[in-house]
């Protein structure tokens, strides 16, 4: 079988890393892939690292949805590689992949990843979704598609679970820095704890549009001096192996594969009660639902 894979997003997060993942896991189940993305982006910097080889990818910039330039080029990559099935990771590779004169409608099935998705998608071969929410989400807009659940993925490194801490604790999180992922709230939370008079520093892993109001607010709450931003995570569990207590306080959130990454690195997780970590928690099987009096455990 050959799948070409298309990820059009410039930025780094999630569902970028998320394309690259399902290159390397079609790959190594023996299946021909060819990706197409952003030369910046996640699979072009997985180019310049070697992870992705050179005849695996391929450079198309779209400034916008329905690109005629970008449809040109994903056009010709289709005719060189006539793929049996175009994965789409996000709406406007989806909607160029969707244009008639590209002939590829017929083939594209659609890695739905959050609850953003369009019209457009009911036009599509199928839908992968990550997560029970967003494929129920999806099933509500189109009865007739066909549905698929798969959970996002990763390679986990088991750690250790880490013992209590004894001294100063140290508090994490790691996602894109956009205002669904609630990093204002943790900020507003940790500035509360350090308030009371706890020993507390704060690292948030990760980069995006609101990383400048974000750092704007660790100052008017007077914080920086205890909180940490530090960038771009290549090794998701090299940092949260590194903390005592990790904290996804998203406002929306699919799935939060970062719920699993903190469980695997072998640290405690709290998380906001909302769709994808009550889905990876088993709705409290694996984890508490309650009220939980953090300041007394850090304590």
């Amino acid at each position: 079988m050959r799948i070409l894979n298309i990820m059009l997003a410039q930025v780094r997060g999630g569902v970028e890393t998320m394309s690259l993942r399902y290159h390397a896991a079609l790959k190594a189940s023996g299946v021909s892939v060819l990706s197409m993305g952003h030369p910046q982006g996640v699979l072009g910097e997985a180019l310049m690292r070697a992870d992705l080889a050179a005849e695996e990818f391929r450079p198309v910039h779209a400034l916008f949805n329905h690109d005629p330039f970008a449809a040109a080029h994903i056009a010709a990559a289709a005719r060189d590689f006539q793929p049996d099935l175009v994965l789409t990771h996000g709406n406007r590779a989806t909607g160029i992949c969707l244009l008639p004169f590209l002939g590829t409608a017929a083939r594209t099935v659609q890695v739905i990843h959050n609850f953003r998705h369009k019209g457009q998608s009911g036009r599509v071969r199928a839908a992968i979704c990550v997560s029970e929410s967003v494929a129920q989400s999806v099933r509500g807009k189109h009865p007739d598609l066909p549905v698929y659940e798969l959970a996002n993925f990763g390679p986990l490194g088991v750690r250790p679970v880490k013992p209590a801490p004894t001294g100063g604790v140290i508090l994490g999180a790691l996602g894109r820095h956009h205002v669904n992922k609630g990093f204002d709230i943790l900020l507003r939370a940790f500035a509360l704890l350090r308030q009371s008079g706890l020993d507390l520093t704060l690292r948030i892993g990760g980069d995006g549009p609101e990383r400048g109001a974000l750092e704007g607010l660790a100052r008017e709450l007077g914080v920086t001096d205890r909180v940490d931003f530090a960038g771009w995570i290549a090794e998701p569990a090299d940092f949260l192996h590194g903390l005592d207590l990790s904290a996804l306080p998203s406002r929306v959130e699919p799935f939060g594969l970062v719920v699993a990454e903190s469980m695997a690195a072998g640290v405690p997780i709290v998380a906001t009660n909302i769709d994808g970590p009550k889905e990876i928690l088993r709705g409290g099987e694996l984890g508490v639902t309650d009220r939980v009096d953090f300041a007394g455990w850090i304590a």
